[in-house]
């Protein structure tokens, strides 16, 4: 049987445009002689659909769609809908259900939530016995007998480490998930990113002797036909060459994230600060990758302490890049705030609020020209920075989106390098000068912050594996530096709630996985 596998990039909430996508999909899998379709999971809502559940109105909508795609489509499909499931004759539950369709009408196979664990939805297409998996993945040692195909029907994002496995030539699981049961086995996956959630693409079709018959591209919609016959040609013995460096599939991510999140909201171009540092120009460079030099705008506010290859090193990367670029200084909306608030601030502004301040200008200063030009702002914060809170509240944390909000500082920099090599964009001393804000005469990070590498060291222990001190310093970290690294994170939780989202492509999220209480007596015993 001739089966077509369709990796699409859905939009939350847009059933109608999802389904239109979807019988696109369905015709043209039907123009190469394809008997039955696969999507994704939730390929008509689109995911995370999160509160949209409750509304009666949208679930009414979704099925009056998943109704449409059905009269509509012509082939067999195998798609997942949320749905109304009657448990009893008082009780119903929202949930999602799995569907094939056939000439115009619905079949339901049953909500896979409401099954028993060891309960596999089968169905029967031209006398093909397929076994189907909703969100879940066959283990190694499962054996599903008299199964043709298997078939698993897939939201997987980055930041499980499951994710992409084709990318990253961890191939075992399909492998010999396909050989023990001599089926082939369809994984078929969302692309694209909605929110934080990226979702990794990366569809697979893997053969019944464990070869790798086709594998999608991560951020990319795909749609791939395939003949279950032993003799037929398009079933390829031997793996193709699709592994991927592991900056190349965070950049990709990224880059996708970014995409998705100004074009799915309405906008076409963004606007960014470029400070001549590192952070900037990864962000800039990741704009221009995914919207195009046309559609990014950069804005150099030199300040009163800002040295000159700042200003050098941002232009040389709107050069580069080809994007627009201007240059607003600071230093009169400055003296403004200081004519107006010195008197009520003990006689001048100083220290910490006089940095502050600069960084509340610079965002006056960018928001003011992105709502002229219905721009979206792109924060330029790190994971590192907001861990430990280095930034200035309703300065530097403002804007939309954070490309870059969940990678670490060193990390920033390994991407850096990773990307110059595929093109010139970012300026080498952007990437070798020790990091500032330049808030402050001959301002370094580091006056401030222990070294990245050692800092972010102990964060990742300390986020992603959960170390608390001892366990760190029993790791090897230094006591003191723990104690205050681990002290530091936690007082900054309140400032981490106002960080814009940020695409979750590796580890641990810190503003929605990790997230702690702001109010918190709590505190490690060890960092006493």
């Amino acid at each position: 049987m001739r089966i077509a596998v369709a990796q699409i990039n859905p939009r939350v909430g847009d059933c109608a445009g999802n389904v239109a996508k979807m019988l696109e999909f369905a015709q043209k899998a039907q123009d190469q002689d394809a008997k039955l379709i696969v999507f994704g999971a939730r390929s008509i809502t689109g995911a995370p659909i999160d509160g949209l559940v409750d509304s009666h109105a949208f679930i009414e909508d979704v099925r009056s769609h998943l109704e449409l795609f059905a009269k509509d489509c012509p082939i067999r499909a195998l798609l997942s809908s949320t749905s109304v499931v009657e448990l009893d004759e008082d009780t119903l539950a929202v949930t999602d259900e799995l569907f094939l369709v056939e000439k115009g009408k619905l079949s339901s196979l049953g909500a896979p939530a409401l099954l028993e664990s060891d309960v596999v939805p089968v169905v029967e297409v031209k006398d093909e016995d397929i076994a189907v998996l909703f969100n879940a993945h066959f283990e190694v040692g499962t054996d599903v007998e008299n199964m043709r195909v298997l078939i698993e029907m897939s939201k997987d994002a980055f930041g499980d480490e499951t994710a992409a496995p084709a990318a990253r030539s961890d191939l075992q699981r399909l492998s010999a998930v396909a050989s023990d049961n001599a089926a082939f086995l369809i994984y078929v996956n969302l692309c694209g990113a909605a929110d934080s959630r990226v979702f990794s693409g990366n569809s697979t079709i893997t053969a019944p002797n464990g070869s790798l018959v086709h594998a999608a591209e991560i951020d990319e919609e795909d749609l791939f036909v395939f003949d279950t016959a032993p003799e037929a040609p398009t079933v390829v013995l031997g793996r193709p060459s699709v592994e991927l460096e592991d900056c190349e599939i965070v950049w990709r991510a990224l880059a996708q994230g970014t995409r998705d999140y100004v074009r799915k909201n309405g906008f076409t171009d963004v606007v960014i600060g470029l400070s001549g540092g590192i952070d900037s120009a990864v962000v800039a460079t990741i704009a221009t990758d995914a919207l195009g030099a046309e559609h990014v705008h950069g804005v150099l506010m030199p300040g009163p302490y800002s040295s000159e290859h700042s200003l050098t090193d941002a232009r040389r990367l709107a050069s580069n890049l080809g994007i627009s670029a201007v240059e607003v200084p600071i230093e009169p909306a400055l003296d403004s705030f200081h004519a107006i608030l010195d008197e009520q601030c003990g006689g001048i502004v100083d220290g910490l609020a006089a940095e502050n301040l600069q960084a509340r200008v610079r965002t006056v200063n960018l928001m003011t020209i992105a709502n002229t030009y219905g721009w979206l702002l792109l924060n330029t914060g790190n994971k590192s920075e907001a861990a430990m809170g280095f930034s200035t509240l309703y300065g530097d944390t403002a804007g939309a989106y954070a490309p870059i909000g969940d990678i670490y500082k060193t990390e920033v920099y390994e991407l850096a390098e990773w990307r110059c090599k595929r093109g010139t964009c970012i300026p080498q001393n952007s990437i070798d000068k020790p990091a500032s804000a330049e808030l402050y005469p001959d301002a370094q990070d580091e006056d401030r912050l222990p070294p990245y590498k050692t800092l972010d060291a102990i964060l990742e222990d300390h986020i992603e594996n959960g170390m608390g001190v001892d366990e760190l310093v029993e790791a090897g970290h230094d006591a003191e530096t723990v104690r205050f690294v681990l002290k530091t994170v936690q007082n900054n939780e309140y400032k981490r709630r106002c960080e814009p989202i940020s695409p979750h492509v590796l580890g641990v999220a810190l503003t929605s996985e990790r997230a702690w209480p702001i109010t918190n007596g709590w505190s490690d015993p060890g960092a006493k």
